[in-house]
């Protein structure tokens, strides 16, 4: 980490590392810990201080390290006060090097800083790790109010000479031994197993009790007496007591704390240049997949479930309908809809205003918009977890961290590293996924099942999409607008995914053989004239009768139709077809229906043929005039049967005019994206670090002076000046705002919220979690963060 030549001796506190630094290394903690820049901006280091320690930013942080530098950390908080380099280096048994290197990850993340070759960690950080390894007291605290006979018996039985030391000595000495965790690690690996769970729940902090009073008897007791034996429980004013280090032993004879370095990784066998057709070829089956999804969804909006989302059955049947792999649809709606392109109407989900400008987009835009929605996608669309043993169905959010996952694992794969590789050590370079064993691999290979649908991955490596991908996004770290960056991975990749020529082939066997992409264009024309048969590479699209009257339904007429289906297909339409659609047109209109439930028109043959067909006895039509014919139907009923016996019939108004129905269109707006868009600006690193360098006590900002902080500041102390601040914007201008809040039965739960007005002890709020309105006690508010 660089500092600022000149610059005072730090103290030591966090604060006053942060002021140490100079520009270059400033900029770069801000470039990684993105969510402190969003505004209002820390003035000052000790504001930015206490945005890095949020809980979660701290969590965001930890979530982008590797399992080296989370090693590191833990051994550090075991150590406390002696966490010293070298020290670490001893306790997770590797070169001093290696364990710079990983201090160096958690320094230039915000996670850790060095005081006189100390590590020290966030106090919060320190406090969870600490927790998890041993809550007990060191052992010369404890030591104080034991007898030294005691002492005597627990230096005898770990070996420690005795004679002629006081007891200041004994404890000195009784100190070192128990300060070499790995030493002691093996100790508690060969005590029997009821007296490694009796160690087990005392480094837990439950199980204690007071020998003699018979509190405790038979295994429990016994127990003791083999720790006591060996050393490892001290007794204090007639309790058992463990010290702290030999918490932090048995903490380290339960796992493998090795600092094993970054994993070697192979190279792809193939080159990104020798994948690119492959990757190509998935780009165009994605991109006419998601097409004609988002068309089906145009022309009838997709059924949703009561609860929201697109269930199994209507997923099962748009996808025999539009002839998709059911992973690929399921990809598809979770894409369209977190990309702000389907949307949720009242029939269900409808394409949104944006898909007119996406459908006539080139396919390297389309390919950038989806893939940046799935890149930042926080769930796996192939692998959706079960939440209470039932399925959350696509497009609903769900918190997962698979994004994470798949996120490590690109990062991890670039310069032609093999992916598969990567996700077989996907341990170390994402450890705090959470996943079993199981559930991790199932993780893995969708997150790479989905990039090679994407065209992001193939042949086991990065494809250049897929570094391009990486390199705008990862590198970027959200110092640009989500716009921008689709705008300019769009322009990286322009080359590659050119736009494949839409070719329609016009067969005498009344079928239309469509390759390539269909244009917007063909895609009407076809859907209007023609149902499909068959999707994939080559689509078929057959023309009957029945299709083709609905054109002239739409109000086409033959010589506009035949001329459209010869300039798609840049050829003659074949004669059989030509047949097809004059002989439509001549029979269109034969019989007409005018409205007045129902009046129908037709020559006299007509009529008497429509008086004798069976299957419209259920009109009830009955002759008024040579020409007329009556039915106590409504039109549209009237219309459908018609047509079902095979009629051409038009609709007509009360003057005789033709109705030209007009097909129904569904659109929705556009989603609140499940991959949120910052409701607040963001700050650039480099401008941010030079605000803070030239104004390190931060006077200059005048920031959290308001009438609304110092109300918030009243009603909540525990909160801390940045997160004060932070809520008292939300409040004054209704941003969005991440908390932490405890109700009065004790329950902890993480609300994205709306401020909208503060009343009395009371913060009148919207909830994103509930969907509605809700009041929340500002006192049991126990932390605020950013939303982005």
């Amino acid at each position: 980490m660089g500092v600022r030549q000149n610059a005072d001796m730090a103290s030591g506190s966090f604060a006053e590392h942060l002021a140490g630094l100079d520009e270059v290394a400033l900029t770069g903690l801000l470039r990684a810990r993105p969510d402190v820049r969003i505004e209002p901006v820390p003035c000052g280091f000790e504001q930015l201080a206490q945005r890095l320690c949020g809980p979660e930013s701290l969590v965001a942080a930890l979530r982008s390290v590797d399992r080296d530098a989370i090693v590191v950390g833990e051994a550090a908080a075991a150590l406390g006060s002696l966490a010293t380099v070298e020290a670490v280096a001893r306790l997770v048994a590797a070169p001093q090097q290696a364990v710079h290197d990983a201090v160096d990850e958690l320094c230039g993340r915000g996670l850790a800083w060095l005081v006189s070759g100390t590590v020290c960690l966030p106090e919060r950080l320190a406090e969870h790790w600490s927790a998890e390894i041993s809550g007990g007291r060191p052992l010369a605290a404890i030591a104080r109010s034991a007898l030294a006979d005691d002492l005597r018996s627990a230096a005898d039985a770990l070996g420690v000479e005795v004679a002629g030391l006081r007891k200041p000595e004994l404890i000195a000495r009784l100190v070192e031994v128990l300060s070499d965790a790995r030493a002691m690690a093996d100790v508690v690996r060969r005590l029997p197993a009821p007296a490694r769970d009796r160690l087990e729940q005392l480094r837990r902090g439950y199980g204690q009790y007071y020998p003699g009073y018979g509190a405790q008897v038979g295994t429990g007791a016994s127990a003791d007496r083999m720790l006591a034996a060996g050393g490892l429980v001290v007794r204090v004013h007639g309790r058992w007591e463990m010290p702290r280090e030999v918490g932090v032993a048995a903490w380290l004879a339960q796992r493998d704390l090795l600092v094993t370095g970054r994993p070697r990784i192979p190279q792809a066998a193939v080159a990104a240049t020798a994948a690119l057709p492959t990757a190509q070829a998935a780009v165009q089956d994605l991109l006419r997949g998601v097409t004609s999804l988002l068309d089906e969804a145009h022309a009838h909006s997709i059924v949703a479930l009561k609860k929201g989302g697109v269930g199994p059955r209507e997923r099962s049947r748009l996808a025999a309908q539009l002839a998709l792999p059911a992973e690929v649809l399921a990809l598809g709606i979770d894409l369209t809809y977190a990309a702000g392109l389907l949307g949720q109407a009242d029939a269900g989900y409808a394409p949104t205003e944006q898909y007119a400008a996406w459908r006539e987009a080139t396919p390297a835009r389309q390919w950038s918009e989806l893939v940046t929605a799935w890149f930042t996608l926080e769930h796996a669309p192939t692998s959706r977890e079960i939440q209470g043993d039932k399925e959350l169905p696509p497009p609903l959010p769900l918190a997962s961290a698979a994004g994470a996952l798949r996120r490590a694992v690109l990062r991890a794969a670039r310069g032609g590293l093999s992916v598969r590789a990567v996700g077989d050590h996907v341990d170390w370079f994402f450890p705090l996924h959470g996943y079993e064993a199981a559930q991790l691999r199932d993780k893995v290979a969708a997150a790479v099942r989905e990039a090679e649908l994407l065209g992001v991955v193939a042949s086991d490596g990065l494809t250049d999409c897929g570094e391009q991908l990486v390199a705008i996004l990862d590198d970027g770290s959200g110092d640009t607008e989500p716009g921008d960056t689709v705008d300019g991975l769009a322009e990286r990749v322009a080359g590659v995914l050119v736009e494949s020529p839409c070719t329609v082939i016009l067969q005498s066997d009344l079928t239309a053989v469509v390759s390539g992409q269909p244009t917007a264009a063909v895609s009407r024309l076809l859907r209007t004239a023609a149902v499909s048969e068959a999707r994939g590479a080559a689509g078929v699209w057959r023309f009957s009768p029945a299709s083709v009257r609905a054109a002239f339904d739409a109000g086409w007429t033959a010589p506009r139709l035949l001329t459209e289906l010869a300039a798609v297909s840049d050829r003659p339409v074949p004669q059989p077809l030509e047949y097809l659609v004059m002989d439509a047109a001549r029979r269109h209109g034969t019989v007409r229906v005018r409205g007045m439930r129902s009046c129908v028109v037709a020559d006299e043959t007509m009529i008497t043929e429509l008086l004798h067909t069976r299957s419209l006895a259920k009109l009830s039509l009955a002759q008024v005039a040579p020409t007329v014919l009556s039915s106590p139907y409504e039109m549209d009923e009237v219309l459908a049967r018609l047509r079902a016996a095979g009629l051409s019939p038009v609709a007509e108004d009360a003057s005789g005019a033709v109705i030209v129905e007009q097909r129904q269109e569904h659109r929705a707006s556009a989603p609140r994206s499940p991959v949120r868009v910052p409701s607040r600006a963001r700050l650039g690193p480099a401008e941010l670090a030079r605000q803070l360098l030239a104004d390190p006590s931060g006077e200059d900002g005048g920031a959290g002076t308001s009438e609304t902080f110092e109300q918030l500041a009243q009603l909540n102390p525990a909160l801390t000046d940045t997160e004060l601040i932070l809520l008292a914007d939300a409040v004054e201008h209704q941003r969005d705002v991440l908390i932490t809040y405890r109700n009065k039965t004790g329950n902890r739960t993480v609300r994205e919220i709306q401020p909208c007005h503060l009343y009395g002890r009371w913060l009148d709020s919207w909830c994103h979690l509930r969907s509605a309105q809700r009041e929340f006690t500002v006192a049991n508010i126990e932390s605020v963060a950013p939303v982005g």
